[in-house]
């Protein structure tokens, strides 16, 4: 009977010992889940950022690609 308990002990720490290994990889996977969330929610920010930016120098080309036309339209005039 001592040889069973034994066997039986052992059998429960081994097993004890899988399921503490394998509660450690979930809660690994879950951290590198919720960091790779993190990164996906701020390279999206980053993006919308950067295209509203974009956006803005955009405009800003075209209103000073404007008023440099107006400056040789009035130098031309002016040169006359």
């Amino acid at each position: 009977m001592d040889l069973f308990n034994k066997y039986s002990k052992e059998q429960a720490e081994g097993e004890s010992e899988i399921l503490s290994h394998l509660k450690e990889g979930v809660e690994f996977e879950s951290q590198l889940t919720e960091n790779r969330n993190e990164l996906l929610f701020k390279l999206a920010t980053e993006i919308e950022e950067t295209e509203g930016n974009l956006e803005r120098a955009e405009q800003l080309v075209d209103k000073l690609k404007k008023h440099l036309k107006q400056l040789k339209e009035l130098q031309r005039v002016l040169s006359k």
